[in-house]
């Protein structure tokens, strides 16, 4: 190791690097859970629309079984 590693690691530094990690911790835990509490607010937002969507779609197949039903209707005229 070189003279600047085992300074950080051993020396003074080392309850300076604590007392940082220490003083962030609570912020950064914060920080984390604000966004995990977003994470879950798209999934419930992108599963809301995927039920949306899949009512459209079940809607729009209905749509062309009857345009279906209307066009043999008029060809066996």
């Amino acid at each position: 190791m070189n003279v600047a590693t085992i300074r950080i690691t051993r020396g003074p530094y080392r309850v300076v690097r604590r007392l940082a990690r220490k003083l962030v911790k609570p912020l950064r835990l914060a920080i984390i859970k604000h966004q995990l509490a977003l994470s879950g607010g798209n999934i419930q937002h992108l599963e809301d629309a995927r039920v949306e969507t899949l009512a459209l779609l079940q809607a729009e197949h209905m749509r062309q079984v009857d345009l279906l039903m209307k066009l043999n209707q008029v060809a066996g005229w």
